[in-house]
This record gives C-alpha cells, sequence and structure tokens, in this order.
C-alpha cells in the first residue's frame, strides 16, 4: 500500500530543475504520476510565479504555486492570485538608504514583475553568478530607468527584494543593515543573496496557508528543497526531502534525502514511494 500524499511542494533552483535551468524529463514524468493519482503539484520559489517554466505551470498536475518565498500564492487553474503578503513600503525605503553605495543588486518583486535600476541590473555579469542563474535573472528582471523609491512608490505591493552581492564586504555590508533595521524574513536562494520578505513570510508559511485554506493535511505533504529559503517549507510538511546537493543545513534538518537535482531525485524519490 503506497502511503498516504495531501500534496507535493518542490523548490525550482536546484531542487526540480537541472543545474542548467533545464526541466528533467524523468521529472515531469512523475509529475504525470501525481496527475494520475489526483495528487496536487505546488512548484515553491523565489522567483514570481510567471517565472515557472511553462511546462509546469501548463502541466494537470500542478493545481498551485507559491512565489516570491511564500509572499505569492497562486491558483493556477483559476489564473488568479490567492494571497499576496506586502512588505512595509517605507521599511524597504529606509534599508535601500542605508545600502545604496553597496555594490549588490536591490531588485524589487513587485505586482507580478521583478524591477532593477539598470546600472545595478547592467553590473550583474561583473559579480561571479554562476552562468545558469545569471541568465535567468536578466531573463526575469525588468531594467528601467528609475531609482529604487520610484519603483516602490508605483508599485501597488511589494512582496520581496532581492540582493545579489559582488564582494564580501558587501555582503557583509548588507547583513549588518539587515540586522540591525529588523522587520524582515530573510534567507538565501543562492550562495551570493539575500532574500526578503515581510516578516513572518517563507515557503512554510505559504504551504500551511494553502493547505488550511484548500483543506489538505500539511501532516501528509511532501516537500523537496536544497536552499536556506527552503527550510520552513521542510519542516513544515510531514515529510521534507532534501536533494543531495543541499546545504549542510538543509541536509540535517530533512526528514529524508534523495538523488541530486541533475540526477532526477524527484522523480526517484516519487517513483519509489508510489510505485
Amino acid at each position: 500500500m503506497t502511503r498516504r500524499i495531501s500534496i507535493v511542494c518542490a523548490d525550482m533552483d536546484g531542487t526540480f530543475l537541472a543545474t542548467n535551468k533545464d526541466v528533467p524529463t524523468r521529472n515531469l514524468q512523475a509529475l504525470d504520476l501525481l496527475a494520475r493519482l489526483g495528487i496536487p503539484f505546488v512548484p515553491c520559489t523565489g522567483r514570481p510565479v510567471s517565472a515557472v517554466p511553462a511546462e509546469l505551470l501548463e502541466h494537470p498536475a500542478t493545481r498551485f504555486a507559491v512565489g516570491s518565498n511564500g509572499s505569492v500564492v497562486y491558483d493556477v487553474a483559476r489564473r488568479k492570485n490567492l494571497r499576496v503578503v506586502g512588505m512595509d513600503k517605507p521599511r524597504v525605503l529606509t534599508l535601500y538608504e542605508r545600502v545604496r553605495g553597496v555594490e549588490a543588486t536591490f531588485d524589487i518583486f513587485a505586482d507580478g514583475s521583478v524591477y532593477s535600476e539598470r546600472a545595478r541590473y547592467d553590473a550583474m555579469g561583473s559579480y561571479g553568478i554562476d552562468e545558469p542563474s545569471l541568465a535567468v535573472l536578466r531573463r526575469v528582471r525588468r531594467p528601467v530607468d528609475m531609482d529604487v523609491p520610484a519603483i516602490v512608490e508605483r508599485a501597488v505591493k511589494v512582496d520581496k527584494v532581492t540582493c545579489f552581492w559582488h564582494r564580501p564586504q558587501d555582503r557583509d555590508a548588507l547583513a549588518t543593515a539587515i540586522a540591525e533595521l529588523g522587520g524582515f524574513s530573510c534567507a538565501h536562494g543562492h550562495p551570493k543573496n539575500f532574500e526578503l520578505q515581510a516578516e513572518g513570510v517563507n515557503k512554510g508559511s505559504a504551504i500551511e496557508w494553502l493547505c488550511d485554506h484548500e483543506g489538505y493535511d500539511v501532516r501528509h505533504a511532501i516537500a523537496f528543497g536544497d536552499e536556506a529559503n527552503d527550510l520552513p517549507m521542510l519542516t513544515a510538511v510531514g515529510d521534507g526531502v532534501a536533494m543531495a546537493n543541499a546545504t549542510p543545513e538543509v541536509l540535517r534538518a530533512a526528514d529524508h534525502v534523495t538523488c541530486s537535482n541533475d540526477e532526477d531525485g524527484i522523480a526517484q524519490y516519487l517513483f519509489e514511494l508510489l510505485s
């Protein structure tokens, strides 16, 4: 008898997607199996929902999506947001003023898009970010000829801020300013960034809210992840699964470990569990 599963959630980069950002065929086949069994699949990502690969958003198993590290919960079938938790705009602007001289991006996730000051966007290629990630960052972000205060003023809701840093001293300056100001939920979705949401908002809180809202038992949910921003999700569900390529802290916190993202780890875990 297969174990009861209410819902399956998975991070995208470093987890469901291969390192080169391709969608593995076997992982799609695992989603085919979920669809046949009537088990919903939820992409859970630091990206905006619009940047989730189309193959996943259009797959019949995908019922919901979580974007901006839990700030956005999206109903795929009805094509509408179920929940958006905005950040405190004055706090975002105060942080911006404190780190304005730091060599880092200050990307604003707002109203379904990601906006970057053009000069910071143009400088990203010199930060030592791996090429597959850099290609996604450039594709997802919209460089604009406005500064952050103007971007924030125009936004209806700011749901996330991401800072990719250049040098260790830039990382340290960002970390100090974020800690001193407080009032943010902060994690890492990449070795060279800080990802900020409203305090208390993360992938775990989003999955708990979704399960409560839609009637899924979170104790029978499975979640897959590899980075620190996945930890709240892995510990919120009944079965938190780390990829073999996960960070040490994620590996320690997980209930189980599967193969790496380049070895179709999600597919292997689900096929073994559900066959």
